[in-house]
């Protein structure tokens, strides 16, 4: 951007969901991308918003065809579904819909974690004690007892039922 992009003449815009959640971390976002003006076309408080299915149909009737993490059952499309954000679901979706993916960010992790020591993308926590899951262990007790249907991301179905309630 910066080698190629003006800031004075140059508008971002980021495609966050109109969640209270997503437009709280508005500031920051504008904050993080100056000097660039930013857009949160999605956010308007002068339109409708618009739920994540709407937004997917509305793509597909242009002709754009929506990023195959959805077709997956992803409920994002961030970090090819290697998200550090996400949460302990995605990460169980993912071993079993991309597990190259998932062993990738594994051994990762573990090269993190030979550097840094007892680091972990994610937590559990167990009766108010947080403590670091590896994904090593996370993978070893999925296996041990995988997830029923209705713990898995969502499937295309339900994408399509979303309401911007049910967005996270």
């Amino acid at each position: 951007m910066e080698k190629h992009h003006d800031p004075a003449h140059t508008l971002v815009y980021i495609g966050i969901e109109p969640t209270d959640r997503d437009r709280a971390r508005i500031p920051a976002i504008a904050r993080a991308w100056r000097p660039w003006r930013t857009r949160f076309p999605l956010c308007s408080k002068w339109e409708r918003p618009l739920t994540k299915a709407e937004l997917l149909a509305e793509a597909r009737a242009l002709g754009v065809v929506p990023p195959r993490l959805y077709e997956l059952g992803f409920s994002h499309n961030n970090c090819g579904g290697t998200c550090v954000r996400a949460g302990m679901r995605q990460w169980r979706h993912l071993l079993d819909v991309l597990p190259e993916r998932y062993a990738f960010a594994q051994a990762q992790e573990e090269d993190l974690r030979r550097l840094l020591g007892p680091v972990s993308i994610l937590r559990q926590r167990r009766k108010g004690v947080g403590r670091p899951l590896p994904l090593a262990e996370l993978r070893r007790a999925h296996q041990a007892a995988p997830m029923l249907p209705d713990e898995r991301e969502m499937t295309a179905a339900d994408r399509d039922e979303m309401t911007n309630e049910g967005v996270r």
